[in-house]
């Protein structure tokens, strides 16, 4: 009964600090990034760009170069898969799929990838926060 009531008092005490580490990553990854990204038929710079909505709703978005063209697109359902790697979904008019990012302790730059909706073969995606 002892050990169960140990157990249950550190399970609790361990709680507030997971949340506040969680809320520091949050804060520490809003921001925006410079880096590249693959996009047709080779690497082009990207913009990424994450920030907090009322609720403390993540979010993002991100501008793309591709060929003699610039297009704007949407991260959104970005959850924490890890203390510094996050999984989202992107949206932008060439269409949707999937992005992990895993970031540096400092939360300075990122390397990830990102899918077509079907997740196959995912491409690079990087940034350094400016």
């Amino acid at each position: 009964m002892l050990r169960a009531l140990i157990v249950a008092a550190l399970v609790l005490s361990v709680g507030p600090f997971a949340n506040a580490a969680e809320d520091n990553n949050l804060k520490n990854l809003i921001g925006t990034f410079v880096g590249q990204a693959f996009n047709g038929d080779g690497l082009y710079p990207v913009t990424t760009t994450f920030t907090m909505e009322i609720g403390n709703r993540l979010t993002g978005s991100y501008e793309l170069a591709g060929q003699n063209t610039r297009f704007h697109g949407h991260l959104s359902n970005i959850i924490f898969e890890g203390p510094r790697t996050i999984s989202m979904q992107w949206t932008d008019k060439d269409g949707e799929g999937f992005a992990t990012m895993e970031f540096t302790p400092d939360f300075k730059s990122f390397t990830g990838g990102w899918t077509d909706k079907l997740g196959s073969s995912p491409l690079p995606w990087t940034g350094k926060k400016i």
